[in-house]
């Protein structure tokens, strides 16, 4: 059934309302930058099944100001930093807004008159899926221009009921980038069998640092997480039954190539890159590949992630 039949029968209208809501994105200002004014963070929602489908109605709008009853804001470009696969959303009249790939992956306030629209999240399966956005392009009421939001917004939408891990993301303590430009993937393994995976960018402003969730039955499952330029992290025997806190702190730093091993294909990817800004060579992540990646490769040398032993 095509998405506006699911959206007429939930019960739910598109551009038909003017009222803000609580969980609605509000973007406005702080001092001279764009920002989300609210909700901060953003609270976990839970989707709607709706005819085989999960659906969350995602509202934005311009933050106004209670005093004067006037926006922040004259204009603002809400852009899609990450998306989970397999979550779409749409809006009526423009088809598939943002998705993984193929939509145009951003929405400009006001469009048609009004900076308020609401958007209709749809995934097919249980589990967990994040939506990353973040202001830019942003003219302030008064006519200046803003800086663009120096962070990703996160909406953590929650389809059925899938197991749940949340919590903390700690690279190790010689990583000096932004934890947001590393992934984190976390694999749920029985009998040496991986069933199922989710990867996600660590986002320190979210209501959780990481959110993950998998269709599976509750049960006794290994689970290894592995942070990217990082060896991984092995818990057995965790029970999961629903929803539980698991802190991941990644003391070992180094593995370029992502083969959980440190060893010379990781050592050589530094030296081709040598005095350069490469991203994956950049083993401590301060912006120049140079003497100090290959030190932390050399004192790591011939390590052995957790997950792969």
């Amino acid at each position: 059934m095509k998405m506006a039949a699911l959206i007429a029968i939930a019960g739910i209208t598109l551009g038909m309302t003017t009222a803000q809501h609580d969980a609605d994105l509000l973007f406005g200002r702080s001092s001279n930058r764009v920002e989300v004014v609210q909700p901060q963070p953003h609270p976990v929602r839970q989707m709607s099944s709706v005819l085989g489908r999960f659906i969350l109605d995602v509202g934005m709008d311009f933050y106004f100001d209670y005093s004067t009853g006037l926006p922040d804001l004259q204009f603002c470009r809400v852009q899609q930093v990450w998306i989970s696969p397999g979550l779409v959303g749409s809006k009526s009249g423009f088809g598939n807004v943002f998705c993984e790939s193929g939509c145009r992956n951003f929405f400009d306030l006001p469009t048609g008159g009004t900076p308020h629209h609401h958007f209709i999240f749809a995934a097919q399966s249980p589990g967990v899926y994040v939506w990353d956005v973040r202001g830019v392009n942003a003219v302030a009421r008064g006519g200046a221009a803003l800086q663009d939001m120096p962070y990703a917004y996160r909406v953590y939408m929650v389809a059925g009921n899938p197991l749940r891990l949340f919590g903390a993301v700690s690279p190790a303590s010689g990583y000096q980038g932004n934890l947001y430009d590393l992934r984190l993937t976390v694999q749920l393994r029985q009998g040496g069998n991986t069933l199922a995976q989710s990867t996600l960018p660590p986002n320190p402003t979210a209501i959780y640092p990481y959110m993950v969730g998998f269709n599976q039955p509750a049960g006794t499952y290994t689970v290894v997480a592995k942070l990217s330029k990082h060896l991984s992290r092995r818990v057995n025997n965790l029970n999961l039954t629903g929803a539980h806190t698991r802190n991941w702190e990644f003391a070992m730093l180094g593995d370029i190539n992502g083969d959980d091993v440190i060893d010379d294909a990781d050592l050589l990817q530094v030296l081709f890159a040598f005095g350069s800004n490469h991203f994956e060579a950049d083993v401590n992540g301060d912006g120049v590949v140079d003497d100090a990646d290959l030190l932390i490769i050399l004192f790591n040398f011939g390590a052995v992630g957790e997950g792969a032993q």
